[in-house]
């Protein structure tokens, strides 16, 4: 997989340090070609800040005049993850359903990719990955 540095671009309203993580390739798959990120339904939302303070990824920002969290940088959010979702007191956030990443996976090859960096790391000799794989590449 590609080394690609994400550059710092400024800190949010907490100061924390932001960077662009949208340049990094998902499997090689261009990130802002891969719609996976959160939305949040305001008309459920409490406003509570959850999802913008704890996601590891700066993916929210928090708007001082509204004292809502925005969606400011969707393609820092990390495909497959929705812990912002799950933390939600509300269900205020949405995301593609689970079906949209496995078909990414199939469709890129990523599981091939997965056993190859696995492999060397796994002490006792497999007799056959093709079972598994097969379950991914019908």
């Amino acid at each position: 997989m590609a080394d690609v540095k994400a550059p710092v671009i400024g800190r949010d309203a907490l100061g924390r340090e932001v960077k662009d993580l949208s340049v990094i390739p998902w499997w090689g798959v261009d990130r802002k070609e891969i719609e996976w990120y959160p939305k949040i339904n305001y008309s459920v939302c409490a406003r509570c800040g959850l999802c913008f303070i704890t996601c590891g990824r700066r993916v929210f920002d928090w708007d001082t005049e509204e004292g809502k969290p925005v969606v400011a940088r969707p393609y820092n959010c990390m495909v497959g993850c929705n812990t912002c979702a799950i933390l939600c007191p509300c269900n205020a956030i949405e995301f593609p359903p689970k079906e949209y990443v496995k078909k990414l996976v199939i469709e890129h090859g990523i599981i091939r990719k997965a056993f190859e960096i696995t492999k060397p790391l796994t002490k006792k000799k497999e007799e056959s990955t093709n079972g598994a794989e097969s379950v991914f590449n019908p």
